[in-house]
């Protein structure tokens, strides 16, 4: 447990939308489906909808790089987000002093938030983003078609001023705070399950 509030604390956790995004057993996904599918919504469900089948193709993408040991380090063609900012800029040329930046949570990765227009990332970054429209065709198609247009999320969260104490054995007191758009349930999954 320490070594990962430690880890936490030093290099954030990935930037994954929290479960409740996507409603009980991901049904605000399913009733997307639908509504790309020509089924009538009411139009105050509708934004909750498409956040929720964008959410959840980011979070696909996510869990990719997770896998693969990339959520907080670059690769080839990757869109970068200033930390504390939504300014963007890349891709670039790898170079050490991105890749400093980098580990240095001054800048961090992002993924897309899907809609039409065309994906900014390049070389592998690309490779691995254009894999979502074949995976979640419907999805993709149906963002598209709403005329959400292609934005980028950071693929890393830090998690400001992160402290905790031990109020009891049992006991764990955490003291965070998080930016807009950002959720708990992702710093709190990363502690790990204990008993």
């Amino acid at each position: 447990l320490e070594q990962n509030l430690q880890r936490i604390k030093s290099g954030g956790v990935p930037n994954y939308f929290g479960e409740q995004r996507f409603g009980f057993e991901r049904a605000n996904v399913d009733k997307a489906l639908g509504m790309f599918e020509g089924r009538r919504v009411d139009r105050a469900k509708r934004s909750i909808y498409l956040s929720a089948a964008r959410s959840y193709v980011f979070n696909h993408l996510l869990a990719k790089r997770v896998a693969m040991g990339l959520w907080n380090n670059a690769l080839a063609g990757d869109v970068w987000m200033l930390e504390g900012t939504k300014s963007i800029f890349g891709p670039e040329p790898l170079s050490e002093e991105l890749s400093t930046r980098c580990a240095q949570l001054d800048i961090h990765p992002t993924g897309p938030l899907w809609g039409a227009g065309e994906l900014r990332s390049q070389e592998d970054a690309l490779a691995l983003e254009m894999q979502l429209p074949q995976e979640f065709t419907e999805l993709c198609r149906g963002l598209e078609k709403a005329d959400l247009r292609q934005e980028r999320r950071a693929l890393r969260l830090i998690a400001k001023d992160f402290a905790w104490q031990y109020l009891a054995d049992d006991v764990l007191k955490l003291d965070f705070e998080l930016p807009p758009g950002a959720y708990a349930t992702s710093v709190l999954a990363e502690l790990g399950e204990f008993s």
